[in-house]
């Protein structure tokens, strides 16, 4: 374990560990890093299902480009006047809980940009600790290097390094926690790259990221693994299980898992079958076929009725944050509420419309993110 990872932990031991509760409100805010997760909506999505019973919300305030000066917040006007925007918009949300990241845009300014970026990382904690929320702060990420002709990164990650280290020794000291994504997520490989262009993650990148701040929470990966034979003795983890029918030529259960299936890792083993080719339903839909032998082994199952819930969860994220989107940042703003609103302010009304729609799709995630049971059956092919 490197010592600036031991750093990170440390610092995250210190803040008394974390975890959500029913009725947290999370906002995540930061720069390009937070904004552009919106198509993925990574880390929503995995505490979403992992707090399953729990009634939180999240609100991304991510602004692409921006640093603790809320320099691109500020549309035309001054720094100031971003970072006021976003203290307007801490301010309505009342948030218990952040996710924060910042430092990528400012590492570029080098060492002599550190005191600055320090400055402005205090002031910028000032004003969300005002909201006494619980507040989780993430590092940027190593840039990664993808080859000529893109930048040799090395330079710049020495760089980042620098303001990593700063940013854990800010965290300890004010209590909170601190989560080194320069080491925890690492880089990708040249066939499978985590960023697009060394420094803004791809999908890939946006999945590994948010699973490695889970791990580094504390939050065990939910795992999930049911093993049966023909006598109807059964060992699962991850999920309960019930109804169990079982012989040498078929077994049938009811499963309700603990989680949404959002990794893959789900194995299925049947033992003390007779010879054949055997087929594994759910719910009456054909999921995969094994021998006798494999499923011995245990054969994965990788889709399904739960695999479909965990889909349309990762689209009701998107829709809802889709429409707060346009609840908090509406394209036509400058022409709403800004120096031209003497064109379009008459449409400012309509903003606050939105709201009921988000509520309404809150309800659907609420349903949509706590597990149902299922059928499972395995029988030989005739």
């Amino acid at each position: 374990m490197t010592s600036h990872l031991l750093a990170s932990l440390l610092a995250l031991a210190q803040s008394g560990g974390f975890e959500l509760k029913d009725g947290d409100r999370v906002a995540l805010i930061g720069n390009t890093f937070i904004e552009r997760d919106l198509p993925h909506n990574a880390l929503e999505v995995r505490l979403t299902a992992r707090f399953k019973d729990r009634g939180v919300t999240f609100r991304n305030l991510g602004w692409s480009g921006d640093t603790v000066w809320g320099d691109a917040r500020a549309g035309f006007g001054r720094a100031q006047d971003g970072f006021n925007h976003l203290t307007k918009h801490v301010a309505e949300l009342r948030p218990t809980a952040i996710f924060l990241a910042y430092g990528m845009n400012e590492s570029f300014e080098g060492e002599k940009g550190l005191p600055r970026f320090l400055e402005g990382l205090g002031r910028l904690l000032d004003m969300l600790e005002a909201s006494r929320a619980r507040i989780v702060m993430l590092s940027p990420l190593r840039h990664e290097d993808l080859g000529r002709p893109l930048p040799d990164p090395s330079a710049h990650n020495r760089d980042l390094r620098i303001y990593i280290d700063a940013m854990a020794k800010v965290a300890a000291k004010r209590g909170h926690a601190f989560i080194d994504l320069y080491e925890r997520l690492g880089t990708g490989t040249p066939e499978e790259p985590l960023t697009e262009n060394g420094i803004h993650l791809n999908e890939r990148g946006y999945r590994k990221a948010a699973l490695a701040v889970e791990k580094s929470l504390g939050l065990a990966v939910p795992a999930w693994r049911v093993e049966l034979d023909s006598l109807g003795q059964a060992k699962s983890e991850g999920a309960a299980l019930s109804g169990i029918q079982a012989s040498t030529t078929s077994v049938r259960f009811t499963a309700l898992d603990e989680a949404l299936p959002l990794d893959p890792g789900r194995i299925l083993k049947v033992t003390s079958l007779n010879a054949g080719l055997y087929t594994l339903k759910i719910d009456d839909q054909a999921i995969v076929s094994g021998t006798e032998s494999q499923w011995m082994q245990g054969l994965p199952v990788t889709k399904g009725p739960a695999h479909e819930q965990a889909a349309k969860l990762r689209e009701t994220i998107a829709a809802k944050n889709f429409q707060y989107f346009n609840r908090w940042r509406p394209q036509n703003e400058t022409y709403i509420f800004g120096f031209r609103k003497k064109e379009q302010g008459h449409l400012a009304p309509e903003i606050p419309q939105f709201d009921p729609i988000i509520e309404k799709m809150e309800g659907e995630i609420a349903a949509l993110r706590v597990p149902v049971a299922h059928t499972f059956a395995l029988e030989r092919e005739k």
